[in-house]
């Protein structure tokens, strides 16, 4: 931020305050040593804080059996992160809610803000995160800055949010926050983000939050501190999923979204489907503990429908240009429109040129380590990989999976619909492997018509998962290839899992591959379309 705005903002006289509770909780939350008698006694003085936070102890967000009867009982139970979180939430939106004169639609606002607020804690529970709270607080608080812009400069930032809104058929308009903050630039030399930070930082709130809001519209930032990578990365796509439910239309943009959640967390499309999903039903409560209007029961419907359809008419369209060559091997329409989504910043995505699987380090010019058809590793070069993750696995005592998967009945395509289809065919499921497994996963060509994924700490189930979905994907698909019917694919499957197959630590690279090729040559004898798992 330039200096002399600094100075203008730390000299205005109308910059954003927190009620003195608020401050008070703050305090404490900063003291190592406070206990929760304190905080309850600061709470004590605001009797509507106090009937809130009752409120939110009691709701289904908490699934507790027993009512809390008493202040102490709901501070156990939110902890002090929690209540730090659900006293700033609810004393900011009061506060704001009594401002005369300020050109933003403070409803709107903390609409945004909750959503986010949801979708962060609903992202951390899957990613099983613990400090849910601190997710929820960072979400809710991620916009601050547009608050505070809005406040200290009413007049200059109306245009702003004039110019940056969606217009609506009634006249309305929903703000579009990274227009917002490209204006912001141009106009301000600083955007909301960093306003926000910068604010949050004055406030005397912990780093992590100030850090999630610098980079909640863009993560990349080399300033953001590695240990706060994750947190940062979690409220910029709640940012994204929180718009999907205020912006009308912007479900279309499920298929980046969707990349992005793959890219930073290894979600698959399905598993972004099934958040989305999460976040849908957990509205109508949190927009009754906060008072705040939203979608109805069949608008949350409509969207999770539209979200899905947006998916999978982009995973046809994927399909349809590679099969047709309109893509090259490798890349995927969807990693490139996340690249683009994200505003100036640069993405590295598994699926999109390098290769999927492809570690940065290695030698992109060395032709004997990639597959000429597929742009894959060959099976010479994946399975030095395989050596060394299983090395890495025994030193971090974490799970190794292998798979082998083969292509049923490639002969009779070959035969019948000639060697290019075959390798189409082939090309598209290198994609499909690519699109839908983690971003430190590795796929393989490892034969004529056999791929090897190898999945480094995931157990057995969570690979079994995984090639049942991929299994169910290829099998939705049935591409009209080379002019004739079209085409119903299947492959079969084998899975071995270090330890879990029951493997003693001194197996080898060579054995664990044993394994997963019997547990292949299992799968291929009970017919095709068939998953086995080694020692099961």
């Amino acid at each position: 931020m330039h200096v002399e705005l600094e100075q203008r903002l730390s000299f205005c006289g109308n910059l954003p305050t927190l009620p003195a509770v608020a401050l008070r909780i703050i305090e404490l939350a900063n003291n190592p040593e406070v206990h929760l008698n304190d905080v309850a006694r600061v709470i004590a003085m605001d009797p509507a804080l106090v009937t809130k936070l009752f409120r939110v102890a009691n709701s289904p967000l908490y699934g507790v059996r027993r009512k809390a009867t008493n202040l102490r009982q709901v501070l156990n139970l939110l902890g002090l992160q929690g209540t730090l979180a659900l006293a700033l939430g609810f004393s900011l939106m009061a506060s704001s809610r009594g401002i005369n004169g300020i050109p933003l639609d403070t409803e709107q606002f903390w609409r945004r803000s909750l959503l986010a607020a949801t979708a962060c804690r609903t992202l951390g529970e899957r990613l099983g995160l613990k400090n849910l709270e601190e997710l929820f607080l960072a979400g809710l608080l991620h916009g601050i800055g547009i608050l505070a812009l809005a406040i200290m400069m009413p007049d200059q930032y109306a245009t702003l949010l004039d110019e940056s809104g969606d217009r609506q058929l009634d006249g309305s308009a929903v703000l579009d926050v990274e227009r917002l903050a490209r204006l912001e630039r141009v106009r301000l030399q600083v955007d909301h983000t960093q306003v926000g930070s910068w604010l949050l930082n004055r406030w005397g709130l912990p780093d992590y939050l100030c850090h999630a809001v610098a980079g909640s519209l863009d993560p990349s930032d080399p300033l953001v501190p590695e240990p706060h990578r994750s947190l940062v990365e979690c409220v910029a796509l709640s940012v994204r999923l929180a718009d999907i439910w205020v912006r009308p239309g912007y479900w279309q943009n499920s298929p980046q979204i969707a990349e992005l959640a793959r890219q930073w967390f290894g979600l698959a499309a399905q598993d972004y489907v099934e958040l989305l999903g999460s976040v849908g039903a957990k509205l109508p409560e949190m927009a009754e503990l906060f008072q705040i209007k939203t979608l109805d029961a069949t608008e949350i419907a409509g969207i999770l429908d539209q979200a899905r359809e947006a998916l999978t008419v982009r995973n046809r369209q994927e399909m349809a240009a590679l099969a047709s060559g309109g893509h090259p091997p490798g890349t995927g329409v969807a990693a490139v429109a996340a690249a683009d989504f994200l505003a100036e910043r640069p993405v590295t995505v598994i699926g999109s040129s390098p290769p999927a699987g492809l570690h940065p380090q290695l030698p992109l010019d060395d032709e004997y380590v990639f597959d000429s058809l597929t742009g894959l590793f060959n099976r010479a070069y994946f399975e030095d990989i395989l050596r060394r993750e299983l090395t890495t696995a025994k030193a971090q005592n974490w799970p190794l999976t292998l798979v082998l998967v083969d292509l049923d009945h490639c002969t009779q395509i070959n035969e019948t619909r000639g060697q290019a289809v075959g390798d189409q065919v082939l090309i598209v499921l290198c994609r499909l492997f690519g699109a839908n497994i983690r971003r430190h996963d590795t796929v393989a060509r490892h034969g004529g018509d056999e791929f090897a994924l190898l999945l480094p700490a995931s157990g057995a189930e969570p690979g079994r998962h995984l090639l049942a979905r991929l299994q169910e994907l290829a099998r939705q698909w049935e591409p009209t290839l080379g002019g004739e019917n079209s085409l119903h694919i299947t492959f079969c499957a084998g899975l071995a899992t270090y330890p879990d197959s029951g493997f003693a630590e001194s197996i080898t690279a060579e054995e664990l591959l044993q394994a997963a090729e019997e547990a292949l040559a299992a799968a291929k004898r009970a017919g095709p379309d068939q998953l086995f798992v080694y020692g099961q």
